[in-house]
């Protein structure tokens, strides 16, 4: 059994679109930076201060602090992915030889994109978490990590489950799937509690219809002019009915780079063979579930489409966690706490 990781601190409320620009399954939470905003317990009970993310740097997808100058971490809620509200395709890479006009085109069409009940499910956790408070919050991030390179992923977010309230006994994680606003999706280093008990909430949530309802298996479908309402200071934005088809969000990300390259000339086939260059490891849940990790048959993304269909569900893939490296200010790996 791994340990377990702690930090408390205060959630932010305002982050929330529309006041803010935060996601429905991304959140800030602000940490008081002192011995007791963090800490480790190797028996899962009995925890004890660690001061080993002050000055840590995560190396992923580039390098960064994974407590900024503010005080602030990112915390990517374990499990959950949300309909997009704001998703823009990465920059060109220079792999990708594209002509000065290519690139220019590229970024031009490149906006940010959102997908049906992306504000929806977003107002819909900001009304939840403000019952509790006006401004800022406590709240309680949980990771099971046996060392501290497990938690963050390689955009340095931290990777665990949010609980406000309470004795911090509203887990947003669960909430947001048990209420229909996301959807349940797994990575392989989850534990088969932790997927289980998103499965039960994901019951729950079905009966709600929401995302569950809208949610499409068609890859050829794309809504072209649903582009993220960004707020402007002192601008009210009202919320309107967003509810509508959409694919899962970890597809959909694809798909908008494939469309975005494809727009321009910078690739021609169909969003399989883009996948197929692009391939991804993953396994079925049912394989994680019963064989573990080590033993799963590996597949890639491509391997689930058929035609413009992409054959499973959310819940019924888990993806590999692409790792990341933890150093001090010396550059030296933490690997312990």
């Amino acid at each position: 059994m791994p340990g377990l990781l702690r930090i408390r601190g205060k959630l932010d409320l305002q982050q929330f679109w529309p006041t803010g620009t935060a996601d429905a399954d991304t959140v800030n939470l602000v940490i008081d930076v002192n011995k007791q905003s963090f800490a480790f317990a190797a028996d899962g009970k009995n925890f004890k201060p660690t001061q080993v993310f002050f000055g840590a740097v995560s190396k992923g997808r580039g390098s960064k602090p994974v407590i900024s100058k503010a005080n602030k971490i990112t915390a990517r809620l374990q499990g959950v992915d949300a309909p997009e509200l704001h998703y823009r395709a990465a920059p060109l890479g220079a792999k990708l030889k594209a002509s000065k006009a290519r690139r220019e085109a590229f970024n031009a069409a490149n906006k940010e994109r959102r997908q049906h009940w992306g504000e929806a499910a977003t107002v819909a956790l900001g009304k939840k978490v403000t019952t509790l408070g006006a401004d800022a919050i406590d709240c309680e991030f949980l990771s099971f990590v046996d060392a501290p390179k497990e938690v963050t992923d390689v955009y340095g977010r931290f990777i665990g489950n949010v609980g406000i309230g309470h004795q911090f006994d509203l887990d947003i994680n669960t909430w947001l799937v048990e209420h229909g606003w996301a959807y349940p999706t797994f990575y392989t280093s989850m534990s088969h509690e932790e997927i289980d008990e998103l499965l039960t909430a994901m019951k729950k949530g079905i009966k709600t219809r929401r995302v569950f309802k809208d949610y499409s298996k068609d890859t050829g479908l794309f809504f072209a002019k649903l582009l993220y309402r960004k707020p402007k200071k002192g601008e009210v934005i009202e919320l309107e009915d967003d509810s509508g088809e959409l694919l899962m969000p970890k597809v959909y990300r694809r798909q908008v780079t494939y469309r975005m390259q494809k727009q321009v000339g910078l690739i021609a086939g169909t969003f399989t063979q883009f996948l197929q260059s692009n391939p991804e490891e993953c396994h079925t849940a049912d394989d994680f579930l019963k064989l573990g990790v080590h033993s799963a048959p590996t597949h890639r993304l491509h391997d689930f489409m058929h035609g413009k269909t992409f054959t499973l569900r959310p819940h019924e893939i888990v993806f590999k966690e692409q790792p990341s490296t933890l150093v001090d200010s010396r550059g030296r790996e933490l690997n312990t706490f």
